[in-house]
Order: C-alpha cells, then structure tokens, then sequence
C-alpha cells in the first residue's frame, strides 16, 4: 500500500494546481513549483514503494522508513489541499493570506528536505528491491502467503468425511454434475467464493469419490494458485494424470517444452473420459493458456475450477457455477464441536464452556478455515473457561504468531494482496462502514470521487470508472452483492466481518482512519486522515485542530455541530441519522469539501453561505428535513448530483412518505449536474433543464400539463440521459409523450405516474432499444399498449401499479422475451391473467399485490418456465387457499419437475408477515389436505425463520419427504 501514498499525491497536485487561482499564483514564494517538484521526488520513488509492499510487516527496518516516507507524503497532501483551500480564498482577498502563503512556502521546504534524506537513507541502510523481494515471506511461521494455501488444499486429501459440514446439498449437484450429467461433451464446472469458505474442501471431498470409482479413466487434481508458469502447470498437470501409475510418465516432461506438452497431454486424452480439477484459479488466462491440451471427444469429460473471482466462475456455463456462502450458525456449531472436540465420542461442547464457545464462533463469521483454525487451537488449550476467555480476548485475524489463527490472516490477505493500487485504496476506505452496514452503491461511488480516488478513463465519466472498480470488488468476492438491481449490478453491498476485521487493521496501521464506538477518542486522532463515529457522542468536546482529517463519517452519532469547525481541510462530510437540526455556517467555510451527505438525518435547514463551496460535487439531502435550498446553491458550479427529499416525521424508525423540494432560481447555472432528483417542477425550472446537457438521471415531481409543455425540448438536449422519473402533479393531470421528439433513445429506466393521454404510449416508444426497466403508475393503460412494450429487446423489469383498468391481461405468445421481473399491483378489476406458451421465456420472478378479483392462479402458469419465484401481496385469500389445496408443496427436486417459491406476504395486526410454500407446477392435480398451525410473529421488524408442522393425510405421506413453510417479516414497505 506504501505506493498508494505516491499515486495519490500525484492526483491530489495535479487538481490542486488545475484552477484559476493556481495560475496567478504560479510564482508567490515558490509554493507552486516547490509542490510540483516534491510529486516528482515522491513519483520517483513509487517503483520503489512497490516492492516494499510485498513485505507485508516482515522487515522492521522497512517498515520504519516507510512510515517516515508516509508522514512526509501526508505533509505534502496537506501543502497541496492547504494550497487548493487558500486559492479558494481569492488572491490576496484578506491581508492575512500573505502570511498562510509564506508559511506554507516553509513548510513545504521541509517536508522536500525530509523527502530527500530519506531517499539517501534506503542506501546507506541497505533497502534494496532485490532483498525485498528475497525476504519476503509473511504468513504463519515464515511461509508465504501462497505456500500456506497450497498446504491447506494438500492438506484437503485428508480431511475426514465427518469434519466436513455444510455442503450437503453441492456435493450432491456437483456428484451429479460429474457422473448424472448425460451431456457427451467437455464440461467446464466453477466453485467460486471468498477464500476460507471451504471451496478446495468441497470439491477435493467430490474429487475423492468420484476418482475411486471407474467412472472416468483418468484423474488429475492440481492447484494453480497466484504464482504459475505455463509450462509447469501443463508438466504438473501430466504427472498427477500419471499418478495412480506405478511407472512414472512415460515423456521427459521436464526437459518438453509448451508445444510438445500439449502435444503430449492431447495424445494420452484422446479418447478417453477424464477428470481434471484445476484449484485456487486467480487468473482467466490460466485456462486459456492451457485448454488446447484438453480434447473433447464427446467422452463426457469434465473439468472443475475454484476461485475466488466471479468473472473467471463464468468460464463455466451460467448452469453449471457453485458460489459457496459462510456457513450457517447452526452449520458453524456442527463444524466447532467436530473439530475441537474430535477425540471425544459425542463430539457435544461442554454446558460450562458454551457461553465462550458461542462467542469465538461469532468471531469466526461462520468461515470454515476460521472456525477449524480456531478449533485447532482450543484443542490444545485447558477446557477451563478461563482458558476459553484468553483465547477470545486474543483473537485476532490479521496477524498471529499462532501457525493456525496466522494461516487465516494469510488466506484473506491474499486477496487483498492480489489487488492492483487503484482497487486497494478504494477498498480501504470501505473500511469507514461500520460492522454489517449495507453499503449503497451510488453514495459510495460518489465519496470515491470526492476523496481523489478516481480518475477519468478515455470517454467514460469518473463515475462510471467508479462503478467498475466497485463491479471488480464484487467480482473477486471483497465486497459481497447483498441487493442488486434490474441490471445485475450491486445496489447495495457488505463486507465479510472478518475482510472488515482485515482492512481496519490495515487502515488503522497506515493511519488511513480512526474509528470511534460509543465514545471519542479525538486527542489521539489528530493524524488520522479519516475518521468515523459509529453511535457515540462527542458531550461538546472541545475538538483539536485537525488539518490532516479527509472525511469524517457518523452514523448514529449525537454530536455537537461545532466540532466540523475543527475540520478545516475536510474533503467529505457524510451524517447519517444524527438528530441534529440545523447545519451550521461553519460547513460553508470547508472550501476543500467535495461531498457533503446529510441523509436521514433532522437537519431541516442549510446555511446560505453554502455557496462558497466552489468545490462541492455532491449533495445528498434525501430523507432529511431540508424544506427549501439557499439561493447561493446556484453557484456550485462544480455539483454534479443533487438528491433531495424532504422527510415529513422525526421518526427515523419510519420515514414515511416523502415530498419534493423546489429548487431557486438559476438552475441553468449548474451546467455540471448529472442527478438530479426528487424535484418539484415549475415552468421556470423546466425551461432551465435545456442548459443541463450532461444529465443522466432526473426524477421530476408535481408535473402538470403547463410545464410539461416545455418538458420534450430540455429534455431532447440531454443526449446521456440514462433515467428518467415524471410524477404528475395529481391523478388527473394528464401526460402526453408523444411531443417527446427525438426521444431519449438511450433511457435504461424510466418511471412514469399518470395518467396517458388516451391511454396509450406515445409512438415512439418502441425505439426505446435500451430500456431495461419501466415503471408505470395510475397510467389508465389500454391492452393494446402491451403490444407496444412486448417488443422491447433488453426490458428486464416491468411494474404497473393502478395502472390497468381492464379485466383481462394476456401475455401472448413472443411477448417480453428478456423480461425477467413482472409486477402487477393495485389492478382492482383484474380478474383474469393468461400467460400463453412462448411468453415470458426469461421471468425469473412474478409480483401479484392486491389484485382484489384476481383469486385464482392461473393454470398456464406452468409456461413460465423459468419462474422461480412469486410473490404474493395481500392478495384475495381465496388465491391462497386455492394454492395450499391443489398443489403438492415439496422440497425435493427431480429434472421433470419445476419447482417454485411463492411468498404471501400480508398485514396482520401492525405486523408484516411472510408465509413461504414450495410448489411443483408439474403436478397440479394433487390435491392434499393441508392443516398449518398458527404461529405469531412478535413484531414488524423482526425477522425470523419458523419451521412450521404440517398434519398430512396419510394418502399423501408417502409422497412427501418433507412439507416446508416458513414464516418471518417480510422485507417490504407499506
């Protein structure tokens, strides 16, 4: 991470140096050109750096100059935003100017000195790359990081079938994936998932079995990890094909080079059914370099890889990937008790040590490496419960002198090690998240870009850079995808306690961040560049000065305003649920602050000063109690997003609905917006959204016809708008689209409430080519429209609430081929839906809410038929009852059958309950009699999975091996 300092420095001089001001001032005291010379100092040394980073702690001599190069950076990122804060000021605005510029001048002088003897230093200490890279070695016991994996997965052959817990259910379809599957040709098969959860267990357990039968007639297990050459790989690969022989192989293969390896390997394939599992794959190339010497003879050959990365699991066919989860909590304790109680015959933890048993196992996240290193280690302790705290009180993941506990640290560490620069740095700052926070895309991507952290890449904008790199965190299993939108992209994500656990410790050595829970520790924070306060209060602390604080970040906090006066060269400000009701004028003085975020907090006023931030990108508002925004606003000629929604209750446990806020004069001025959202239209404001061409989301609230005369011609100068949302002014403000000309050809959602003119789309709409989600409400929508809509090629979600009047609705044939998500909600005259063959090919998930005639299920519903889920939202009870008495609910699963997830979700005295039922839509016919016991759930926002009973007749019994229903709080909103 030491080469982060230099790359960001590098952006940080060059921003600072960019603006008007810095050009006047290009020669006063030589603070422009003594800045430009220290990036140039520092630039040099980044090759340098980067070899340093491969030591990972193991060089104490290192390690201690690198902090003294790290302190020196910080003093120059502070002369570079010190320089950005006092051009914000003006040339010489205030006499007192001339003094901060000289003393700057000085400081900088002595951090490019400092700089200086430390390069001389390395020298004549004797830090060289070549040493670096010899000693490095990390990890448990002076092994590599990459050595200790492949012991583990060596070390895999030998597990024992009773110390693995868990995989039931993948070992079952990857058994029938590798010997059911009647498919003659090569099969590619991927296992993917974070490292430590079990992969390489997995697949050598299925590997064992399958290579002990006959079924293939050869087999070769190998691991590929990080650090492969072709060749050796091809020549491993050769000898375990060879290794239940008891000749050795019959080439020199050490001595063939990569041509006559292949050669080689395709001639003792040929013909032949084998089995090659390839594990730990950190590359894609590894399989493309390799692959030829693999035939496909139509022998139902396959080939199993495990990674850590998503994007090389889909080598393999969509249908044929395993993505492998933490265990569950009462899988972990299974896996515990195995492994620390294995010498003893019931294998039960003491009554005395569960209480601490429990707790380690919390730590452990239900990580199978963290729970069996753990378990490895409580062996060899006393079962005293003081022996038991000492270990829980000592446990850490991120580093350990223990073999076991160290060779987690290792395994983690490895993913993180394997990132480029660019990703390390935007994966540290997750670390300000607190622990199982749920971490907004669009937010997060918008703080990247206000810290520095990205930049802008050929023709796409900072913002879609950034969601790349937040795609490639998710891709290597960082980051975990918790929601996701139509598009498959992360909505919101988290982070893995213990990779959370890592990164912290990471960020807290490099003095990225501090975090404070509960109580403020800001004496011993005063070089923290970041610095977060999860649910603590400051009690009007009187805050030091805190030149070298980037961000600062509170979550739950009741704190006292005056402290962000404290934060002179703050660069992201971001509160959430803080009961503070005004911010104050101080804020208006963080010249440097790029993003400001008061969401969900009582905030219900912003300072009319706010317009000296020339600098701010973002300001995100919604779900405070801003009612209306500061003329000054409209001088922010650098904001790019703009979300505001103002919350009508104090009551942070339940915002309710929200309103729109209009927006001052002098919209036009703010030529860099690209969000825009939560708007409450007027004529005025309309006519100025012409100005803004580079928009790409924009959500209008209170449209009426008298300002959507003007709409169609701002809009039609928006050439990337990306999402669009009209909400009319009232039910009968009437929307006429078709004056929409050209239409926005490259809209990928649009949401629109109101009623159509005549009922029907505008003509146009068709050309919508790139339209993947569309949401239409109280629209007054006549069938034929459907017609319209079905064509569209990439529509992957669809929603009409109130927005059909009919009492049929039919799917015909060819209709909504990409469409994967259809929800139909509030049609109260909809009585009949029919989905006729050949429609619908691609939904995944069906969404029926309160459709008050609609109480039968229609039986065509088997042609949907990858349907995989249906929701059901206080729907009439006669749909429901008419599901548990015809459909024989089942767990299992056979090839013929197609089953399906159908939730009921409803009110039940203030509480929200989910029923969940399993139905087999191949078997319609049956019809058992099913009794559910009533089971009460204790409130609205507890959640809670409920194995319910069910009395069967006993016609049925046989049938069934087991009838699930679960019953919890449903994720919904009233």
């Amino acid at each position: 991470m030491a080469e982060m300092i230099a790359v960001t420095l590098s952006a940080k001089v060059a921003a600072a140096l960019s603006g008007p001001a810095a050009v006047r001032l290009s020669s006063l005291a030589g603070v422009r050109s003594g800045i430009e010379a220290a990036a140039r100092d520092l630039e040099l040394l980044r090759a340098f750096l980067r070899f340093v980073d491969s030591l990972h702690g193991s060089d104490p001599l290192a390690d201690a100059w690198v902090d003294q190069v790290r302190d020196v950076a910080f003093d120059l990122e502070d002369a570079a935003d010190e320089y950005a804060f006092l051009s914000g000021h003006g040339f010489f605005r205030h006499g007192a100017n001339l003094g901060a510029w000289f003393a700057l001048s000085r400081r900088l002088w002595r951090a490019r000195e400092r700089l200086r003897e430390l390069s001389a230093a390395k020298e004549q200490l004797g830090i060289r790359p070549a040493e670096v890279s010899a000693s490095s070695s990390g990890g448990a016991g002076g092994l590599s990081a990459a050595m200790i994996g492949r012991k583990i997965a060596e070390a895999s052959h030998f597990v024992e079938e009773g110390e693995i817990v868990g995989f039931a259910m993948h070992e079952r379809l990857l058994m029938k994936w590798l010997t059911g599957d009647t498919d003659p040709r090569q099969l590619l098969i991927a296992v993917c998932g974070m490292g430590g959860v079990g992969k390489t267990t997995l697949v050598t357990n299925v590997y064992k079995k399958v290579a002990a039968t006959c079924h293939f007639d050869c087999a070769a297990w190998v691991a590929v990890s990080k650090s492969f050459t072709t060749d050796d790989l091809l020549r491993r690969i050769a000898k375990e094909f060879h290794r239940d022989n008891r000749g050795c192989v019959p080439w020199d293969v050490d001595n063939m080079d990569y041509r006559s390896l292949v050669e080689a390997l395709r001639g003792h394939l040929a013909k032949k059914r084998y089995l090659l599992l390839l594990d730990d794959v950190w590359d894609a190339h590894a399989w493309y370099e390799i692959r030829h010497a693999f035939v496909d003879d139509g022998t139902k050959s396959r080939i199993i890889i495990t990674t850590r990365s998503q994007d090389i699991a889909s080598l393999a066919s969509s249908n044929r990937i395993i993505r492998l989860e933490p265990l569950s909590e009462q899988e972990a304790w299974s896996l515990f008790c195995n492994t620390t109680f294995r010498e003893d015959a019931d294998r039960e933890c003491p009554y005395y040590l569960r209480h601490w048993a429990s707790k380690i196992l919390d730590r452990c996240c239900g990580l199978p490496l963290a729970i069996v290193s753990v378990g490895n280690l409580l062996v060899l302790k006393d079962r005293t419960e003081f022996a038991w705290k000492s270990v829980y009180d000592s446990l850490v993941w991120y580093e350990s002198s223990d073999h076991g506990i160290g060779q987690v640290s290792s395994i983690l560490n490895l993913s993180f090690d394997d990132l480029p620069y660019h990703l390390k740095k935007c994966f540290l700052y997750c670390s300000i998240y607190p622990e199982d926070f749920m971490i907004k895309r669009k937010i997060l991507i918008r703080a990247w870009i206000a810290e520095g952290l990205i930049k802008e890449k050929g023709q796409g904008t900072m913002e879609e850079v950034a969601d790349d790199y937040l795609n490639q965190l998710v891709q290597r299993s960082l980051l975990q995808a918790a929601v996701q939108n139509e598009f498959g992209r992360a909505k919101r994500c988290c982070i893995h306690d213990l990779i959370r656990e890592m990164i912290v410790h990471r960020s807290t050595k490099e003095r990225f961040f501090v975090f404070s829970k509960c109580t403020v520790t800001l004496k011993s924070s005063k070089k923290a560049r970041h610095l977060v306060f999860d649910r603590c209060r400051s009690d009007r602390l009187s805050a030091p000065k805190m030149n070298s604080l980037r961000s600062f970040h509170a979550f739950k906090a009741d704190l006292d305003a005056s402290l962000f006066s404290s934060f002179r060269l703050l660069t992201v400000l971001n509160l959430w649920f803080t009961p503070i009701a005004k911010l104050p004028s101080a804020v208006a003085s963080l010249l440097n602050l790029r993003y400001l975020g008061i969401r969900s907090t009582l905030i219900g006023e912003l300072p009319e000063e706010l317009g000296q931030l020339h600098n701010l990108q973002t300001l995100d508002a919604k779900w405070s109690m801003v009612q209306r925004l500061p003329q000054s606003i409209t001088k922010l000629k650098n904001l790019r997003h703009l979300v505001l929604y103002r919350r009508r209750s104090a009551d942070f446990t339940y915002p309710g609905p929200g309103t729109a806020i209009a927006l001052p004069d002098g919209l036009k001025n703010l030529t860099c917006l690209q969000t825009l959202k939560y708007i409450e239209a007027d004529e005025k404001m309309v006519r100025s959204l012409g100005s803004l061409k580079h928009m790409r989301s924009l959500e209008l609230c209170g449209v009426h016809e008298s300002n959507l005369i003007h709409l169609p011609s701002s809009i039609s100068k928006m050439t990337c708008l990306l999402r669009l949302g009209i909400i009319s002014q009232d039910a009968n403000v009437k929307l006429d689209l078709e004056p929409f000309y050209p239409p926005p050809i490259k809209l990928q959602k649009l949401a629109l409430a109101g009623m159509l003119v005549r009922g029907k789309l505008p003509s146009w709409f068709g050309s919508l080519n790139n339209l993947m989600q569309l949401r239409l409400h109280s629209s007054n929508l006549m069938e034929d429209s459907l017609g319209l809509l079905s064509s569209l090629p990439r529509l992957l979600h669809l929603s009409l609430v109130n927005a059909y009047s009919g009492k049929s609705l039919t799917f015909a044939n060819g209709y909504f081929p990409a469409l994967k998500k259809l929800t139909l909600h509030d049609l109260p005259n909809l009585s009949h839906l029919e989905f006729q063959k050949g429609s619908l090919v691609d939904l995944h998930v069906l969404m029926l809410g309160r459709c008050a005639q609609l109480n039968k299920l229609p039986q065509d519903i088997r042609n949907l038929v990858n349907l995989e889920t249906m929701d059901l939202f206080e729907m009439p009870s006669e749909i429901i009852q008419n599901i548990q008495n015809n459909e024989i609910l089942q767990e299992h699963n056979h090839e013929s059958e197609h089953t399906i997830v159908i939730k009921n979700i409803r009110w039940n005295n203030g509480k929200l309950l989910e029923e969940k039922v399993y139905i087999n839509l191949s078997l319609l016919e049956s019809r058992p009699f099913i009794d559910k016991e009533q089971h009460n759930v204790k409130s609205q926002a507890e959640i809670t999975a409920v194995y319910i009973s069910i009395r069967q007749a006993p016609s049925v019994v046989n049938s069934l091996s087991l009838l699930r229903v679960e019953l919890g709080a449903a994720d919904v909103v009233q």
